[in-house]
């Protein structure tokens, strides 16, 4: 998870937070988005970053993460769809992300 939007006076520079600080083991604590071309390649939008940050924390807080986590799990491990329809939602879930992708 992306936090702030300005760190030590250095535009477009994040602190990297996870709810298992472990996970970060293998980053920098911060990380600044650059681009050769801001027209044709902007930087992340720090506004949309925020939101998802706050979108984050939220599920965390609500217990949604492990629903999700469930769904990419089930997803990983399975190469048919249940045949009474119980793998709607994973069918669902699994179209939505590649209409992400698109």
């Amino acid at each position: 998870m992306l936090h702030g939007g300005t760190y030590q006076e250095k535009v477009n520079t994040y602190k990297l937070e996870a709810i298992m600080p472990e996970f970060l083991n293998d980053y920098p604590p911060y990380v600044t988005f650059t681009t050769p071309d801001q027209e044709k390649l902007p930087v992340p939008s720090p506004t949309y970053l925020a939101i998802h940050a706050a979108c984050t924390k939220v599920a965390h807080l609500s217990g949604a993460r492990e629903c999700i986590d469930k769904l990419y799990r089930d997803m990983e491990g399975s190469l048919t769809l249940a045949p009474d329809g119980s793998s709607a939602l994973m069918l669902e879930h699994a179209i939505s992300e590649l209409q992400a992708r698109v």
